[in-house]
């Protein structure tokens, strides 16, 4: 009984009560459906990105002044014997200019060990060999940088310091004729047009640091897990020695993607808050146009709980539709989020996400299921229902205090 008179008010409802409640529907679908897929997108970004620095920074470094090579290697010992350390690297990083047939271009300069394991450098070579860095005079360099600069492998660039020498005639920039071996592009354009790479050797003497280094960099196996790690870890080294997790030297980048992430669920929220607006006016105005049916039923005995279950279920019914539409719509999107973007980008002919503002590769909106969230999806869902459920108490109760004597009365 119960049921057939939720279905009946359901499906039987007449002009703007049906127009409402269509849209109240199709509101929650848009609404849960967009934040499935905008969480999914920042959740695959933040991911992606993560990855990138992690592969290009290492996991903590490992820094104390005046740090030398040899007690470097010394550290790197001891770390090792750390269960969750793969490895800890010397390096040193300075600031150079490099030039070349008339071009000049600012770099970051890092000089590695041969055996240096920058895997996510080492696996994204575009020219050249990235182990002939073991020669002296050699260099790599971003993409983006030997762009700039005109060069490819075998081609010879200058390397000055802003560092040299006072002299009688003026101040000499110190300056070194180096060999391009080998170009990478890692997929973020500030690395990839900024960054070059030489060996050990090479920097230290550039930058006449004697046997100094800037510090090691340390990778584990769960970069995520480095803070109940860090015990450990300072533990294995001397007193005094700073350990800085990749977390904290990111700090304010992983911040503002994280306000950024929490703007988007509020603001798409909202959406969802109109549907169920909606949902409010649509059950009201089904409430005002069967009120004679209300009234018949309440003569034939049917309680105030009774109606008003009717129309709570009802209301519950619409968002529980919704948001089941919303989800399955949603993760169809963010499934074929790569195809869609492809038709979007040919139709309005301009490049949605350009890699040098958002460093995406082409093969991320490909994998994006594999960054869905499904705590995201579970939230978004009990959030959905709640409000549905909010939404559908009042016009429920409106239902349930209808007079039938009133309404037969006023005919």
């Amino acid at each position: 009984m119960l049921r057939l008179l939720v279905l009946r008010y359901l499906l039987a409802r007449r002009g703007m009560a049906r127009v409402v409640t269509v849209f109240s529907l199709l509101g929650m679908v848009l609404g849960v459906a967009a934040l499935i897929v905008v969480l999914s997108v920042m959740a695959g970004f933040r991911a992606e990105l993560t990855g990138k620095i992690l592969g290009v920074t290492g996991h903590a470094l490992i820094s104390r002044p005046g740090l030398t090579l040899t007690e470097g290697k010394d550290y790197q010992r001891n770390l090792k014997e750390v269960p969750e350390v793969i490895s800890a690297e010397p390096f040193v990083l300075g600031q150079g200019m490099l030039t070349a047939g008339g071009r000049a271009s600012g770099a970051m300069i890092r000089g590695i060990l041969p055996a240096h394991n920058t895997v996510l450098v080492r696996d994204n070579i575009v020219a050249g060999d990235w182990y002939k860095l073991a020669e002296k005079g050699t260099i790599a360099l971003g993409a983006g940088l030997a762009q700039n600069l005109g060069v490819k492998p075998g081609h010879a660039v200058t390397l000055l310091s802003p560092q040299g020498t006072q002299t009688a005639f003026g101040f000499i920039p110190r300056m070194q004729k180096m060999r391009v071996v080998a170009l990478f592009s890692v997929g973020m354009h500030e690395y990839d047009g900024a960054a070059a790479f030489m060996n050990m050797q090479g920097a230290q003497t550039f930058f006449r640091l004697d046997d100094r280094i800037t510090g090691l960099e340390l990778r584990v196996t769960e970069p995520e897990g480095m803070t109940p790690l860090l015990p450990s870890l300072k533990n294995a080294v001397p007193e005094g020695v700073q350990i800085r997790p990749w977390m904290d030297n990111n700090q304010s980048f992983f911040e503002a993607l994280q306000v950024e992430r929490l703007a988007m669920f509020i603001i798409l929220t909202l959406i969802v808050v109109v549907a169920a607006f909606n949902i409010i006016t649509g059950q009201t105005m089904a409430v005002q146009d069967k009120r004679n049916d209300i009234a018949i039923l309440r003569t034939m005995g049917a309680t105030r709980y009774t109606v008003l279950k009717v129309f709570f279920i009802n209301g519950l019914l619409i968002g529980l539709l919704g948001t089941g539409a919303g989800v399955g719509t949603g993760l169809l999107v963010t499934a074929h989020l790569d195809h869609i973007i492809d038709f979007c980008e040919k139709v309005l002919r301009i490049d949605i996400f350009p890699a040098d503002v958002y460093h995406l590769n082409d093969a991320f909106f490909g994998t994006l299921m594999q960054h869905v969230s499904w705590n995201d999806v579970t939230a978004i869902v009990v959030m959905s229902l709640t409000l549905s459920l909010l939404a559908s108490l009042y016009p429920a109760w409106l239902a349930g205090r209808t007079s039938p004597v009133e309404v037969l009365r006023n005919g």
